[in-house]
């Protein structure tokens, strides 16, 4: 599932252990399998121009004519079509337009903000716009400062995801559940990024081929 704009078929699927040497769960000829099988639109967006609102407007309204939102928790029925609606990096004007039109067509959309401008240009959204987008949406990790899950070091973790994560916590009550990096990366358990997401409690992890359930920590 591409963090870039647009849509594209993706599959939600469970985490298992990495392979020898690496720490990203190997990809199988069963997930291709179930690539086919599950039927996930992910429609992605990052900043919204005022000319292109009616153009989502109507990408959105087809989309969720396809289908429900897709709750990760729940299993996917294979003859029912999902959708996986993602707003990311913060952008507030085009948050505050996604989340209203969203809400409006029945769409419980994914927002994954972070907390340093992306662009000087452009404003973010405030603790406070996002626990009004919180009441209809869900709130995710995407770190501070939007960084890849390699990028995170003993130096930064506390800026890029203890910082991010508790901020979203003390927005909602709660550690998000779902998380995803710059680059669409699965998750890695030899990257600092991803095990501390996992040790911080979250569960799910967004990349551009899946919505994958994060595999548990291997015995020490």
């Amino acid at each position: 599932m591409s963090e870039g704009g647009g849509g594209g078929r993706s599959e939600r699927i469970e985490g298992g252990r990495g392979d020898a040497g690496r720490g990203v769960s190997p990809w199988t000829p069963a997930h291709s399998n179930a690539l086919l099988q599950q039927r996930v639109l992910g429609v992605n967006f990052h900043a919204i121009a005022p000319d292109n609102r009616a153009e989502v407007t109507q990408r959105l309204r087809l989309a969720a004519d396809l289908g429900t939102s897709l709750d990760p928790d729940q299993p996917v029925q294979a003859q029912t079509p999902t959708i996986f609606v993602a707003f990311y990096d913060g952008y507030r004007d085009t948050g505050l337009f996604g989340a209203e039109l969203c809400a409006d067509l029945g769409i419980r959309a994914y927002f994954f903000p972070i907390f340093a401008s992306a662009d000087p240009q452009r404003a973010q959204l405030s603790d406070a716009d996002l626990a009004q987008i919180a009441t209809a949406h869900e709130l995710c990790f995407h770190s501070n400062n939007h960084f890849g899950a390699d990028q995170v070091t003993p130096d930064t973790v506390s800026r890029e995801v203890l910082g991010p994560i508790e901020r979203l916590r003390a927005i909602t009550g709660q550690v998000p559940r779902i998380a995803a990096w710059r680059g669409g990366t699965r998750f890695d358990d030899q990257t600092l990024g991803d095990r501390t997401i996992r040790d911080l409690g979250v569960r799910f992890q967004v990349s551009n081929w899946s919505v994958e359930r994060i595999p548990e920590a291997r015995p020490t």
